[in-house]
């Protein structure tokens, strides 16, 4: 087996994941993120006692895959359960406690089965504290941040990797932990038929914003960890709300309260809308279905734009293709755009790419 480093395209969750792995096992790598900052998907804001998640919020409760990972870093003592998985419907002025699993069914969430109602699990600092061991771990000198790469060639017996500055890096192994488009451009100059359409996988945007208040604001705030919105609920692509402060311990300020609002943008609002209109369109919401007065002592919006692959059954046919001509070629792929949606799938995809590559 070559001993080459490993240059890993991309310094999200599954990227990073496979870093660990293989540098716990002696392998050199160099991982390049287009981006100024690492994680992905996972995005925590902290500040004192406030914990904010721009990004997931956690993982499956009945994951093996994200533990194990926490135990490799030293941080399996942080992982905490989610308090609640009370969810409730909105049944004219009243709320409605749904049976267990119902929220997740209802919202599509991309999860087995057997995860329906169970809830979530995540650290004692938010995901981003994932984020932070996984950096440590791997050595933030084998991290190049602002590396965006333009494309991935064959040279040789070896491969090249093109990056936008016009620098050029060669190496037997490659892994790709890129979203599904970025993935197909970067893939172009191979010509390999099995990738072209990665450039049209079916994705999902979604916006989320975070509003923190006083508890005193509330005149009822249930019990439980949040509620799902009909769909025609305003009809301003709502989904779900999460009471932030109840599902998980320590995230506000004594006497507060975080709540969090889910969008599916319809339209164009996602192009046209500024973040001060989706602010609005949250804290309207929540006046609507709880009794509050006043508004938010702060707020953050978060945009995903096309961040989240639908694993249709055509697509998963497609993305195993993919995955099986570039093994052929020393690039391994991982990650949700190709192993299934979610924080435990994506640590799992890493943890089969990492023994691929020996460690």
């Amino acid at each position: 087996m070559s001993q080459d480093p490993v240059i890993i395209l991309g310094a999200g969750l599954s990227g990073l994941a496979v870093a660990a792995r293989l540098v716990s096992a002696g392998r050199e790598v160099l991982v390049l993120e287009a981006s100024s900052r690492a994680g992905g998907q996972i995005h925590t804001f902290q500040e004192g006692e406030l914990i904010v998640e721009l990004g997931a919020e956690g993982f499956v409760a009945r994951s093996r895959s994200v533990p194990a990972l926490c135990e490799l870093l030293g941080i399996e003592g942080s992982l905490v359960d989610q308090l609640t998985t009370d969810t409730y419907a909105i049944e004219g002025a009243e709320l409605v406690l749904l049976p267990p699993g119902e929220a997740a069914r209802s919202l599509g969430f991309q999860v087995p089965k057997e995860e329906l109602g169970r809830g979530i699990r995540s650290l004692a600092k938010g995901m981003g504290q994932l984020t932070d061991a996984l950096l440590e771990h791997v050595g933030k000198t084998r991290v190049e941040f602002g590396a965006p790469v333009k494309s991935l060639r064959r040279q040789a017996q070896a491969l090249a990797v093109e990056l936008d500055n016009g620098r050029s890096l060669h190496t037997n192994t490659v892994v790709l932990a890129a979203p599904a488009r970025i993935a197909a451009s970067i893939l172009e100059p191979l010509a390999l038929p099995e990738s072209e359409p990665l450039g049209s996988a079916p994705l999902t945007s979604n916006v989320s914003v975070n509003l923190l208040y006083r508890s005193a604001q509330f005149r009822d705030y249930p019990s439980g960890g949040g509620l799902i919105f009909p769909d025609t609920f305003a009809n301003v692509g709502l989904r779900a709300l999460s009471l932030v402060d109840h599902k998980f311990a320590d995230r506000v300020p004594q006497d507060h309260a975080l709540l969090r609002v889910f969008f599916r943008p319809v339209g164009d609002a996602l192009t046209t809308w500024g973040d001060a209109r989706f602010a609005s369109e949250a804290s309207l919401a929540i006046a609507q279905v709880l009794t509050v007065s006043g508004e938010p002592e702060r707020c953050w919006v978060s945009r995903w734009t096309e961040a989240l692959p639908l694993f249709t059954p055509e697509y998963q046919i497609q993305a195993a293709a993919v995955d099986r001509a570039l093994q052929a070629l020393s690039i391994h792929v991982t990650g949700s755009a190709f192993h299934g949606a979610g924080i435990d799938a994506a640590v799992a995809s890493a943890e089969v790419v990492a023994a691929r590559l020996g460690a």
